[in-house]
């Protein structure tokens, strides 16, 4: 059987199908590589979102494969053997399975190599998502196949294809807008996370894996059954394996997605740590950060430590965003680009910024005292980072504030600073009016 299924290999369509996902793969992964090229989470994800077109090309594949015999008129020649339906069925499923599988997997693993040349660190359970995927995949080719085998017309295959994508789109739409529900575990395309550090949960893996195996049985089995009651038990496998995936992952990104604090460990050279999933970092942001908190340490009291923010849970969409861990007194935060996970090009702004200030989520804004602070800190009259738009009023309100503060002797201007920097940790108001003199009156 397996010198046939080598042959079917050979000359069936599934290495045409095989090529396809290599392809289709690729053009999708190289649309933003510059976004998934440096984490193997941002690439295990952006690998899976081919998926929602492969299940369609998977599908129309092994319904033509599944045409051949009707096609050719050979199939009163082979139904007249001896040998069982499930025996000849084989050979040819196994076939495309493999191809199926072997060029998803195949993608995976020449992508991962630029991953591995710009990260030490590796998250096992992204590592598990292809394998899930790649099951899905599986079942879509054979139950492609056994349509193949129960209708012949040609206009199968297209409509199969169709019909895969269409019903994707249409669980897109039965769910009320903003909110989350256990249809979005169905979704071939989900939310992805949000943080480097957060990765996929067991839960969800399985609920893939619930999700491919149904389909891949009950594929095989209207395939290869003869009879009508075991073809019928496919239909409760199907469905078996659908609801699985919709409950056990749970509803939502907390569901699918969860803190991974071994990614969250910090990296430290000196005073300045990155977590170990930014490692690479390190390098880059030590002088920035450095140079930061020498700034910093002009003031009494300043922080000793630059790390980066880490969050404590994982990020929900629609929802503030999630508390800091907390890194002790003395130590100021800073984050890293959320698309590519390198520092800003101004990232020494963003860490003076507020003079090194603890900033709680106030409900009322102090930008201008905060830029007015770090601009002094810097010798500057303005400020530009990473978060803000140079030019214009605000620039304006801050140059007139540094301005003021100056005007001061250089004890009282260091003491004014100070004081809105230990003030912020407290939603204070009217923190410009300390940087000018006129918080009294």
């Amino acid at each position: 059987m397996t010198r046939i299924a080598w042959i079917e290999l050979r000359r069936s369509n599934a290495r045409v199908v095989a090529v396809l996902i290599v392809a289709l793969t690729w053009i999708a992964l190289l649309t933003g590589v510059s976004s998934w090229d440096r984490q193997w989470t941002r690439f295990a994800n952006y690998h899976a979102s081919a998926v929602f077109v492969l299940v369609p090309i998977v599908l129309a594949g092994g319904a033509m494969l599944g045409r051949r015999e009707r096609r050719t008129r050979a199939d009163e020649l082979l139904g007249s053997t001896a040998r069982p339906r499930w025996q000849r069925i084989t050979p040819a499923a196994a076939a495309m399975g493999v191809a199926v599988v072997a060029a998803h997997l195949f993608v995976f693993a020449t992508g991962g190599v630029l991953v591995a040349r710009s990260t030490d660190y590796t998250s096992v359970m992204s590592m598990l998502v292809p394998l899930s995927d790649a099951v899905i995949l599986l079942g879509a080719a054979w139950l492609g196949l056994a349509a193949g085998r129960a209708w012949t017309s040609p206009l199968l295959p297209p409509a199969l294809a169709a019909a895969a994508l269409l019903g994707q789109l249409g669980l897109t739409f039965l769910e009320a807008p903003g909110e989350m529900t256990r249809l979005d575990n169905l979704i071939l395309v989900p939310q992805p996370p949000i943080y480097d550090w957060e990765t996929v949960t067991g839960r969800a893996l399985l609920g893939h894996l619930a999700l491919g195996i149904g389909l891949a049985l009950a594929g095989f089995l209207l395939a290869a059954a003869r009879r009508w009651p075991a073809r019928v038990v496919a239909v409760p496998v199907a469905v078996a394996g659908i609801v699985a995936a919709a409950y056990i992952p749970g509803a939502g990104q907390a569901g699918r997605y969860a803190v991974d604090h071994d990614a969250q460990r910090l990296v430290c050279r000196g005073a300045v740590c990155v977590t170990a999933v930014h490692d690479r970092q390190l390098p880059t942001v030590v002088p920035e950060a450095t140079r930061a908190l020498t700034l910093l340490a002009k003031l009494p009291g300043a922080p000793t430590r630059a790390v980066e923010q880490r969050a404590a849970t994982v990020y929900i969409p629609g929802e503030a965003d999630p508390a800091s861990l907390a890194d002790g007194p003395k130590t100021i935060e800073f984050t890293l680009d959320q698309e590519t996970g390198q520092p800003g090009p101004h990232l020494v702004e963003d860490l003076v910024w507020g003079a090194g200030a603890t900033r709680p989520a106030c409900e009322h804004s102090e930008d201008v005292a905060f830029a007015a602070a770090g601009a002094w800190l810097l010798g500057t009259d303005t400020i530009t980072t990473d978060n803000s738009i140079p030019g214009g009023p605000f620039d304006n309100q801050v140059r007139a504030t540094v301005q003021q503060l100056r005007r001061a002797p250089a004890a009282e201007q260091a003491r004014r600073v100070t004081a809105v920097r230990d003030a912020a940790a407290t939603c204070t108001t009217g923190l410009a009016a300390i940087l000018t003199g006129k918080e009294h009156g």
